[in-house]
C-alpha cells in the first residue's frame, strides 16, 4: 500500500514539475532573449530533488534506528530470571 502511494505521488510530482517546465519554456520562448525568474526553475528542481533524496535517507536512517532499537528492547512481555 505504501510503495503504490509513494509510486502515484513521485508521478504526480514528476507531472507537475513537467508541466511547470513547459509552462517556462513558453514564457521564455515569447520573449526576445530575456531571461527572467523563470530562468531559475531548473535550478530549484535540481535543489528539490536533493532536498527530497536527502529526506528520503533521513527517514530511512530513523527508520533502521527504530527497528534496532526496538530489537534490544525484546518483546514486552519478556519476563527476566527472579520475576517470577
Amino acid at each position: 500500500m505504501f510503495n503504490r502511494m509513494k509510486t502515484v505521488v513521485t508521478f504526480a510530482a514528476g507531472a507537475v514539475a513537467g508541466l511547470m517546465l513547459a509552462a517556462c519554456l513558453t514564457v521564455q520562448g515569447s520573449r526576445p532573449g530575456a531571461f527572467g525568474g523563470e530562468a531559475l526553475i531548473l535550478p530549484l528542481m535540481g535543489l528539490l530533488l536533493y532536498v527530497g533524496y536527502e529526506a528520503g535517507r533521513l527517514a530511512t536512517l530513523a527508520q533502521a534506528e527504530q527497528r534496532r532499537r526496538r530489537r534490544r528492547a525484546g518483546p514486552p512481555y519478556r519476563v527476566e530470571p527472579g520475576d517470577e
